[in-house]
């Protein structure tokens, strides 16, 4: 039984910054990552449409440009939407670039999605089938995901809390249910977003399932938790965990400086964690784009809950090419009838 961690702050971060990090912070994270000893270091996002971005990239060629010749123990990997990139701009691995790479898709999208599984991992990549949104597929959903993904056979198949909505409960039912049916060749994945300020305590009861089903896993973090609203679970906490109860040894102080240096600085210009918006956003299970538009239209959070409550739970869920990312028509719609009543 082995546990991985895969630490997202240069991709689940760079949302805060736009995707275009400045140079020096991302080689700075990535340079104290590999000194930490952390497993596998997302790189930034695969995108078919780019626009310059620092951590957008067409291929792992153009992925090469902020990865260090010495990487320790580390591996890196890329990241992409199904709807946002296309087998067709996926290069062969070469391991000189990332030798990862994490599928990210909506439900309507998961047998397209495989078949980009599939392919990636033909051409060389450990390939990371990550599901968003785990608590909003049925059982039979999920089982009948998880039968396609035996025949691919990738690295991982991740359980992921997209909107943050994941109590220990759900973990406890849906980690049983992946383990049962997932071939035990594949690892299981966790990503999570602490609208519920529960992402730690979700890492080490999923840590601790691993380790009672004899499982090997890898746990998602970010360090001091950056990422898109209420943020992510926290590297270094998961780092502490492994090493007081399973024996390993990330480099703690390594992580503190890289902290201290180059994330504690951003906290005076972007920020994210907890707030009564974020926490709506979790409980609601909505995406996180819709409480951001209405903070701007002054929506308070009493409000932001009663409007998203009264939606339709598939559209509070909007997310990628299923609905134009600036498209808030339907949102709109019910914020202005929750006005007139």
């Amino acid at each position: 039984m082995n546990v991985q961690i895969n630490d997202c702050t240069i991709r689940d971060g760079g949302y805060l910054l736009n995707k275009n990090s400045d140079p020096e912070f991302i080689k700075g994270v990535i340079n104290g990552l590999i000194a930490g000893g952390i497993d596998i270091i997302e790189s930034g996002f695969l995108q078919t449409k780019t626009n310059g971005e620092s951590i957008v990239y067409r291929n792992s060629v153009d992925a090469m440009r902020f990865m260090p010749e010495k990487r320790g123990i580390s591996h890196f990997t890329g990241f992409c939407d199904n709807s946002r990139y296309s087998i067709e701009n996926l290069d062969d691995c070469t391991g000189k670039s990332f030798d990862y790479l994490r599928i990210s898709f909506a439900k309507h999208e998961w047998k397209d999605a495989l078949r980009f599984a599939s392919n990636a991992a033909k051409k060389g990549y450990k390939v990371f089938v990550n599901p968003m949104d785990a608590p909003g597929y049925t059982a039979e959903e999920r089982a009948e995901v998880i039968t396609e993904v035996n025949t691919i056979k990738p690295y991982a198949f991740s359980i992921v809390d997209t909107f943050g909505a994941m109590y220990l409960e759900d973990l406890h039912e849906i980690f049983a249910q992946v383990d049962k049916l997932l071939d035990k060749s594949i690892r299981i994945g966790l990503h999570s977003h602490n609208n519920l300020q529960l992402s730690c305590a979700l890492a080490e009861v999923f840590i601790d399932l691993a380790v009672k089903a004899d499982r090997d896993v890898v746990v998602d973090g970010s360090l001091y938790g950056m990422g898109r609203g209420a943020g992510n679970a926290l590297t270094e906490v998961i780092a502490n965990y492994l090493n007081k109860k399973c024996g390993k040894h990330y480099d703690e102080s390594a992580l503190f400086d890289t902290i201290e240096k180059y994330i504690e600085p951003l906290t005076k210009d972007v920020f994210w964690g907890y707030n009564l918006p974020m926490f709506v956003c979790g409980f609601e299970s909505s995406h996180v784009d819709n409480v951001y538009h209405l903070q701007q239209s002054g929506c308070t959070a009493r409000e932001m809950y009663k409007v998203l409550d009264s939606m339709d739970k598939n559209k509070r869920r909007r997310y990628g090419s299923h609905y134009s990312k600036d498209d808030f028509t339907e949102l709109d719609k019910v914020y202005e009838e929750y006005k007139k009543n």
